[in-house]
């Protein structure tokens, strides 16, 4: 038996396998050969890939505006009139910070603006001023050479930019001086922001390529990407920015909602969208596609692509045996339509040209081609008598191509029926539909992780539900901990009889003994003695109701112990009453905060647990009973005699220990 690769039936262009641009006739117009997310027209200016200063809006905005502590609150620095406005509610219109007459110093020339929780910073010309209460308070001014930018990091940090410089400098909000970040940076500082764990984020204009850097104290700046920023830093509401106001997209009580102003802070009119933003059209040539198939029927081509309102998508095709073709034999897709059959002669080579055209504010994206081949359609299982005409032979074909397209596509969707009863395989939103099948269900905190684990390990739990093992391996995979399951009919053992324990070595001497080991009357002398038998050394005491507690109190009872902050209490019982058999009953125990040796102690570091010294009677420190000093029998044990209660049966009502 020989394995052999199965011959080619479909060819892709895409990011992943290569587009297959031809080497003597470069892509015009269009760029993201190598993005995942598809070909594009390019942008107008020195960055035809990106990004734009408008897709960055909502990460670095205009200098004149900073977002606020609320989710609509926003600053807003009208340099020409020295003020500073603030807008608060999301309906609400920008307000002075200060009222006339009220400002703690006034602006002089404002430059930019920067905001961080209660904290206010503007930078001028020559300073920065910083204030704290949301500008209640003035708390310092810092003195610097040509600032540009200010950023608010944690800690009472404050990061200047100067202008022609890409270092950074660090200052508290009284103006001390804390040191020189240097960034190594290309280019020109346009924005500046501060995110989690101290990482700052940096905007940089080098010969009009706009540049996204991370990095922070005693951490190096690389260059990230636009989604990399998203996910760090969650976007504000600025969606657009021009000559006459910017806009802002919020939350309105029936879906967002678009609110425009002026850079004077009065509500305007929303603005027509941009139609400046990419080149209008674009095309690119493939080289040859060999089939390797000597006289090649090329079946069908298809286009996974997104073609907004005003755009265009549009491939052309030639076939040829030898690569020579002449400029007529170029077959055009019809608009608009992403799927089509190949009409064109037999040939080992295709060669492939994509136009693509827009109105300068949209683009098509065009993420994978593919070219399907041999032809192979239904028409093969038609006798030969129906296709010896070749006008009508081209016709079945085509007409019996669009059954076999949707009955492929069917097919499709059958070959992967087996993978949703996969739950390492299946999508996150069929999870909960897989339980469905299984009996199980899931709480709304869990993520898709624990699901799937759940759905693996239903099989084994279903087969021990009920026992100690499918209740342990339950809340392990839900909560990450093993817990501790303590059964309470196991604490008690009635009519018993200990054996009488070493008092010097703390340990059992002997075996436990049950009822009838020892008799206290018989017919030999030598099963009791006074002084020689372990029972006068073992006090009878009653503990609870052993007539009712075995079937009342413990029986069918169960603790369940948890590390503290492993779980939710809650949702911890929920999933246990779940999981636990019907006709039991469990309480839910999570840990403490645990034993806590002062503030900064390490118990085997600095921290050591040692015996007490032994009491000394007649000393320096008298020993006080209870306190400092315990009796307990001599090295023979405690010596009692045999104490039962009125209405208490040895065995039954009392334990012997």
């Amino acid at each position: 038996m020989t394995c052999t690769p199965h011959p080619a039936t479909f060819r892709l262009l895409d990011a992943y396998v290569g587009w297959d641009q031809w080497d003597l006739q470069q892509p015009d117009g269009i760029v993201g050969f190598e993005d995942p997310a598809g070909l594009r027209l390019a942008h107008r200016g020195a960055a035809p890939e990106g990004p734009t200063r408008d897709r960055l809006l909502p990460w670095f905005p205009d200098p004149r505006l900073a977002p606020g502590c609320g989710p609509c609150g926003w600053y807003l620095l009208v340099p020409g009139e020295r003020r500073l406005l603030r807008r608060d509610g999301c309906g609400g219109a920008f307000a002075p910070v200060w009222p006339p007459g009220c400002d703690p110093d006034p602006l002089r020339q404002p430059v930019s603006v920067a905001a961080r929780g209660h904290r206010l910073a503007v930078v001028e010309s020559d300073r920065v001023l910083v204030w704290r209460r949301e500008g209640g308070q003035l708390a310092g001014v810092i003195r610097a050479e040509r600032p540009r930018w200010a950023a608010l990091g944690p800690g009472d940090d404050v990061l200047v930019a100067r202008q022609g410089s890409t270092d950074l400098r660090r200052f508290d909000s009284t103006g001390g001086f804390r040191g020189v970040l240097r960034t190594g940076v290309r280019g020109e500082i346009i924005g500046l922001r501060t995110g989690p764990e101290r990482t700052i984020w940096l905007l940089t204009d080098d010969g009009g390529r706009l540049g996204i850097h991370r990095g922070g104290h005693r951490r190096p700046f690389r260059p990230v990407t636009v989604d990399e920023l998203a996910t760090e830093l969650p976007p504000s509401t600025l969606t657009s920015a021009d000559e006459d106001g910017f806009c802002l997209t919020e939350k309105g009580p029936e879906g967002p909602e678009t609110r425009c102003f002026t850079w004077q802070g009065l509500p305007r009119d929303p603005a027509p969208p941009a139609t400046d933003t990419y080149v209008t059209s674009g095309s690119y040539l493939t080289t040859l596609i060999d089939s390797g198939i000597s006289r090649c029927r090329w079946h069908r081509v298809r286009l996974d692509a997104d073609v907004p309102a005003g755009t265009a998508a549009a491939v052309e095709i030639v076939v040829s045996e030898d690569g020579r073709y002449d400029e007529s034999d170029w077959q055009t897709s019809a608009p608009g339509i992403t799927d089509f059959l190949v009409d064109q002669p037999p040939g080992r080579f295709l060669r492939l040209r994509l136009r693509l055209s827009g109105d300068g504010g949209s683009t098509p994206v065009l993420r994978r081609i593919r070219l399907d081949f041999p032809r192979v359609t239904s028409a093969d299982l038609l006798p030969p008598a129906f296709r010896e005409d070749p006008a009508a032979d081209d016709f079945t074909e085509r007409f019996l191509s669009l059954f076999d397209a949707t009955l492929a596509q069917l097919d499709r969707v059958i070959e992967r029926y087996p993978s949703l009863l996969d739950p390492a395989g299946v999508p996150d939103r069929a999870l909960p539909w897989l339980a469905g099948l299984l009996g199980l269900s899931f709480e709304a905190g869990w993520d898709a992780r624990t699901r799937r684990a759940l759905l693996a390990a239903a099989p084994e739990l279903y087969r021990r539900r009920g026992t100690p093992w499918a209740l342990r391996e339950a809340v392990r995979i839900v909560f990450g901990a093993a817990p501790v399951v303590d059964e309470l009919a196991a604490d008690r053992r009635w009519a018993h009889l200990r054996a009488a324990r070493d008092q010097g070595l703390g340990a059992m001497t002997g075996t436990d003994q049950g009822l009838g080991a020892i008799r206290l009357f018989g017919r030999s002398a030598s099963r009791f003695r006074v002084g020689g038998t372990a029972l006068g050394a073992a006090p009878l005491r009653a503990f609870g109701a052993p007539d009712s507690d075995p079937f009342t109190a413990h029986a069918h009872r169960f603790r369940l112990l948890l590390p503290a902050g492993s779980a939710d209490a809650t949702a911890l019982r929920r999933l246990v009453e779940r999981q636990a058999p019907a006709h039991t009953v469990g309480s839910v125990r999570t840990g403490g905060a645990g034993f806590v040796v002062g503030s900064r102690s390490t118990v085997g570091v600095d921290t050591a647990f040692v015996p007490l010294p032994a009491p000394v009677l007649g000393g320096a420190n008298p020993v006080r009973l209870n306190r400092d000093g315990v009796l307990r029998p001599g090295p023979r044990g405690l010596r009692r005699g045999v104490g039962v209660g009125v209405v208490s049966a040895v065995g039954m009502h009392t334990r012997v220990s």
